[in-house]
Order: C-alpha cells, then structure tokens, then sequence
C-alpha cells in the first residue's frame, strides 16, 4: 500500500503537469474563447444547433504556417463548452512530425500504435481529457488529424430529455 508522503507527491506532480493542448486549443474551452483564437489568427468558425439543445456542432478552417490548404476544424460542444476538438489536413510530414515531438516535449511520451495501411497514433491521456494524434500515409499525402477530447463533459451529458406525455 502507498506511503502517505507517496500520495501526496503523486497529487502534487498531478496538479503540476499542464493541460493537453493543440495549436492554443484545448479540450473543455469555452466555445467563445475558440472562436476568438480562431478568428485572431484569420480563421473563420460556424456554429448551427443540434437536435439535443444541450449540443453545437462548429465547423471552419484555421491557417497554419507550413501548411498549403488551411486545417479543418470541428468542434461538438455541450453546454457551449467544446467537448471534442478535431483539426485535420494535410500538413507535409516533417510538420506532422515536429507536432508530435512538440507534444511529446510538453506532454510526455506518448502511447503509440501503428495499424496496417501506414496508419500511427499517439495519445495523451491526463484529468478525464485526451489528446490524440493520427497519421496517415494513402500514398502521396500524409493526412493528419489532431483529437482534443473532454471525458468529463461527454459523460455528464446522458440521454436527451425526453418531452414527457401531457
């Protein structure tokens, strides 16, 4: 069994270690403070409601130095928080691979996974949040897509309300 001095090292380094981020986005930001980081480096997000009113799904582009075509961005929201960050493109390989030395130095070492047809992951996990990388390699372009992902707000949605009989 762990010494008490030992849990209370364990939550202090807990405490210590940054959040996951990706490009000044983060899992559980406000969806206005996205929009704001968007629209400051000349992007450009959308928003429209969902079925479930608790729900928004945002979509835009975001330039990205080093990049031909800007990165695509989607963010599903709950309770105008951004549950799921996703930002997606076709960076050349030696930017897709800086990004994840850049993460790994912030972050930690990685898990990583490869999967047939050229396929790596990486992913960070810490406080309920993950950060996940995959890269693809079809053929000529390498595709990748940078997942930030809020547990916390996910599981605390449940099932729609359902409007109850008269």
């Amino acid at each position: 069994m762990p010494t008490p001095g030992w849990l209370a090292l364990v939550a202090v380094l807990s405490q210590d270690l940054p959040p996951l981020s990706f490009l000044g986005f983060r899992a559980g930001m406000p969806v206005r403070q996205a929009t704001a980081l968007i629209e400051s480096i000349q992007g450009r997000l959308t928003c429209h409601s969902s079925t479930d009113p608790r729900i928004r799904e945002c979509t835009g582009f975001i330039p990205e130095r080093g990049v031909t075509r800007p990165l695509a961005v989607l963010i599903s929201s709950v309770h105008d928080s951004a549950a799921v960050i996703v930002l997606s493109g076709a960076p050349p390989s030696d930017l897709a691979r800086s990004w994840i030395e850049d993460l790994s130095i912030d972050f930690g070492r990685p898990d990583h996974s490869v999967a047939p047809a050229s396929q790596h992951t990486w992913q960070w996990v810490r406080r309920g949040r993950m950060l996940r990388v995959i890269v693809r390699n079809p053929g000529d372009t390498v595709e990748t897509s940078v997942t930030l992902t809020h547990g916390p707000l996910l599981d605390g949605l449940g099932p729609p309300e359902r409007k109850k009989p008269d």
